[in-house]
């Protein structure tokens, strides 16, 4: 499997970039109420995951328009779609529109969300084209028309997301219109967090499908489920490549398909049928040896032994446990792991043959000993470390497969993974359209600066695929690191500012091509480039924010009270 690295282009760096400073220069703040509050729903009680906590906790409910970077949209408490639009020319904000109204079926619920719901998303997928996904059960394709003027919008076609699924609470990922054999193709991926059956904790199921429209046979949009994908980590990224060949996911769990995860989840039926141990015996010791799962380490088991009782876990799942026949050493308990099983070795405190594992009789038979001969002294242990040594990085453990981030391709044709991104542990630091039709870019750490990529892809070799870097905020990868507040963080698709927002309250810009530091220059040395940070600080009244957009001079802010735009 290639694996495509993250190289830097030099030409984009600034060595010579010393640092933002803070800037009192005032940033006009406009303020337009609406007559409705934007809808936001709150997860359900069981809803406790960290999948669902980010999946409701950094959803953004202001929608850009990539093709019209100044036309914003949210929708309201009475399901409408609300445009917030701001004059360039003017530099104020054009009055609030609403443009459609969605339209609910009824599944039982009232025509209304039940509890538990995902909040809408929405994404633009051409001039005249948008996608809704209502968080319900259904996908909406409208078409808008000339969205600089003032159109309303129509209702194309709906159908559900998975027809034959009772799962509820879905949310857009991305969406792209391509023209494929003569075709118009609108490929969509949609998020579903569930409850794994393998090991009984959450994943996130990706269910890859398309609307395909052929003209010359049929004025209707057939739709078609191609593809359903699931990872038990958290999703940082997830995009279509051009023509729509392979998706893009970035996580820190491993990324599979439903015929593989359910195949898993068969393996781990079968060997809960089996016998979770064997155990063999000798008159002084006991071996208790553990079959050690696929793609598994010791870390994933817990061991708890006292001189009478023994614990074995995987996961949340027991493998041993009960009080034992007799008794035994508690301080000489030791384990170690030979190849692909876990071994358990117990010294008994007295010399005899045990007719049973356990009190209880429960558990598989004594295996008979295979001519192997017990060590009969414990093996050398390495020294008592000195705790006043200063620590190295070395000391400190290592990440587990399951924390590594990597980034990878999964193309739908050959139906496996393509190429990998290895991350490290350190995710994306945000994603962002830069370019309308194109897919997003993604943001990472690169030392103190943060590198903007883009996804590399040549249509005369579908085979072949990478990133590029497109552009660099300079130093703003260190600067991020100290807010511990942010909620959102985006750039506008020029690179010339990069902002955060907090919750409430606290907005923060940076420019980084500002200034030259008034002439200023390091001991023989080029002349110094520092940036600009201004804060801005927003209404009490205003509420949480809920979502933002940013276009070439204006950021906008949808909160719970107000939208607000910040002249930049």
């Amino acid at each position: 499997m290639p694996v495509v690295d993250l190289t830097v282009d030099r030409n984009l760096l600034c060595p010579n970039f010393d640092g933002y400073k803070l800037s009192f220069d005032t940033v006009p703040v406009l303020r337009q109420s609406f007559q409705r509050n934007p809808l936001k729903l709150e997860p359900h009680v069981n809803q406790y995951s960290l999948l669902h906590v980010e999946l409701f906790a950094k959803h953004n409910l202001l929608f850009s328009d990539p093709w019209s970077r100044h036309n914003s949209y949210y929708i309201n408490t009475a399901h409408e779609l609300v445009l917030c639009s701001y004059d360039e020319l003017r530099g104020q904000p054009r009055d609030q529109r609403v443009v459609y109204k969605m339209q609910l079926n009824d599944h039982g619920d009232g025509h209304e969300h039940l509890v538990g719901d995902y909040n809408y998303s929405l994404r633009f997928i051409s001039e005249k084209y948008c996608v809704v996904c209502d968080g319900k059960l259904s996908y909406h394709l409208l078409e808008t028309g000339d969205r600089m003027r003032n159109t309303q919008w129509q209702l194309v076609t709906r159908t559900q997301i998975q027809v034959d699924s009772l799962s509820r609470g879905f949310v857009l990922y991305d969406a792209r219109l391509d023209i494929v054999q003569e075709r118009k193709q609108i490929s969509l991926v949609a998020g579903h967090v569930h409850r794994g059956e393998a090991a009984e904790k959450h994943v996130m199921q990706l269910i890859w499908s398309h609307w395909t429209l052929n003209p010359q046979t049929s004025a209707n949009w057939k739709y078609e489920q191609c593809e359903q994908l699931e990872t038990s980590g958290s999703l940082y990224y997830c995009a279509f490549e051009p023509r729509a060949e392979s998706l893009i996911v970035c996580s820190n769990g491993q990324l599979q398909t439903q015929a593989a995860a359910q195949e898993q989840t068969k393996e781990q039926s079968n060997k809960a049928t089996t016998p979770a141990y064997s155990w063999r015996q000798t008159e002084e010791h006991l071996l208790i040896d553990f079959a050690m799962a696929k793609d598994t380490s010791c870390k994933d088991y817990e061991i708890i032994c006292s001189s009478s009782q023994a614990l074995v876990k995987y996961q949340e799942l027991a493998l041993l446990q009960g009080k034992l026949y007799a008794a035994v050493e508690e301080n000489q308990t030791s384990w170690n792991v030979e190849g692909d099983v876990l071994q358990l070795k117990l010294v008994k405190q007295m010399a005899e043959q045990w007719p049973q594992l356990l009190q209880s009789e429960e558990g598989p038979k004594e295996l008979e000993m295979e001519q192997q001969e017990l060590p009969e002294t414990e093996p050398d242990r390495l020294p008592i470390p000195n705790l006043e040594d200063p620590i190295e990085d070395c000391d400190f453990p290592l990440a587990t497969a399951e924390q590594d981030i990597k980034m990878v391709r999964f193309n739908h044709c050959c139906s496996e993974i393509t190429h990998t991104i290895f991350m490290g542990n350190a995710p994306p630091l945000f994603a962002s359209s830069l370019r309308a039709g194109y897919p997003a870019a993604f943001v990472t750490r690169q030392g103190v600066d943060a590198a903007v990529w883009l996804q590399s892809y040549q249509p005369s070799k579908p085979g072949a695929w990478g990133v590029r870097h497109e552009g660099n905020l300079h130093a703003f990868g260190y600067v991020q690191a100290s807010k511990q507040q942010r909620k959102f963080i985006d750039c506008c698709p020029q690179m010339d500012y990069a902002v955060i927002a907090e919750s409430y309250r606290h907005v923060f810009i940076y420019k980084p091509r500002y200034d030259s530091a008034g002439g200023l220059r390091n001991r023989n040395g080029p002349q110094v480039v520092i940036g600009k940070q201004n804060l801005v600080t927003l209404d009490d009244d205003l509420g949480e924010v809920l979502g933002l957009v940013t276009a070439t001079n204006v950021i906008t802010l949808l909160t719970e009270h107000a939208v607000v735009y910040l002249q930049v």
